[in-house]
């Protein structure tokens, strides 16, 4: 792998970006350009026991220039910014995944949307984590920014599935959005959590669980005020015993406001 020379990344990233019009010549042009800068000491061993795609081993500082030269584009030519995100999709490498949900990620909500529907499959497709996060964060950025009303009713839709792994992916995807210092609207949160809660159990404890301990950060009093509620309307018994299993993961607040409940209840185990 050559050193990294700044001025000369900025050059090779601009000239990408002017086929960003043009799919596959850019796909062609990328993949050039993440071969030269492809990390060569690290073993192909080493690669395949962490992920299941292909990938060019690009420094991080590669893939960062790439998509701040696309980020612009994406908002001004979100047409064939969905066009280039299918086919950065469909290239299948590590790097081509990562780009394809940042730059979902930068088209306008209202262009955004339809693509965003594909998520599922996209995520069913992926076992790999960072995949997964991107997904689930970057190609959110915009919306979750722009129109969280949009966002919230795709993963309230995701939250009442029978599906776990929708389940799983929604209260992913819900907690980039309440960390969000400029995040306001809690009952909304609690309103789409509500089902998911009430019918939780073993396949989605872990991302409840983090899920309610970014709750508890956020506001202790209206979490531990709707967990009261839940708790208090006639619970499911595989809810109660999840909420014992997972007080240990919860601030030490929380963790105690929720086993008063759970005792009060008689179901803590």
């Amino acid at each position: 792998m050559p050193a990294i020379n700044l001025a000369r990344l900025k050059t090779q990233a601009a000239r990408l970006s002017e086929k960003f019009g043009e799919p596959e010549p850019f796909i062609h042009d990328l993949n050039e350009l993440l071969d030269f800068y492809t990390n060569r000491t690290i073993r192909a061993a080493q690669i395949a026991q962490r992920l299941s795609l292909p990938t060019y081993r690009t420094p991080a500082p590669v893939l960062r220039q790439i998509q701040a030269e696309l980020e612009p584009l994406a908002g001004t030519r979100p047409i064939e910014a969905i066009a280039l995100t299918y086919a950065l999709w469909k290239a299948g490498s590590l790097e081509s995944r990562l780009l394809a949900a940042s730059l979902l990620g930068n088209i306008p909500p209202a262009q955004a949307i339809p693509a965003l529907t594909r998520l599922p499959d996209w995520l069913a497709q992926s076992t790999d984590k960072e995949i997964r996060t991107a997904l689930l964060t970057d190609a959110f950025g915009r919306l979750r920014r722009e129109n969280p009303e949009a966002l919230f009713i795709l993963l309230e839709n995701w939250l009442q599935s029978p599906r776990y792994s929708l389940q799983i992916w929604g209260l992913r995807a819900l907690i980039p959005m309440l960390t969000d210092p400029h995040f306001e609207n809690l009952p909304a949160a609690f309103r789409i959590l509500k089902p998911v809660i009430r019918c939780a159990g073993p396949a989605t404890q872990l991302e409840l669980q983090a899920c309610l301990a970014t709750l508890g950060q956020v506001s202790l009093t209206e979490t531990l005020a709707f967990l009261r509620e839940i708790i208090g309307d006639n619970p499911a018994p595989l809810m109660l015993r999840t909420f014992s299993r997972i007080l240990a993961g919860l601030s030490p607040e929380l963790q105690s406001g929720l086993r008063d409940m759970l005792r009060e209840h008689g179901s803590l185990l």
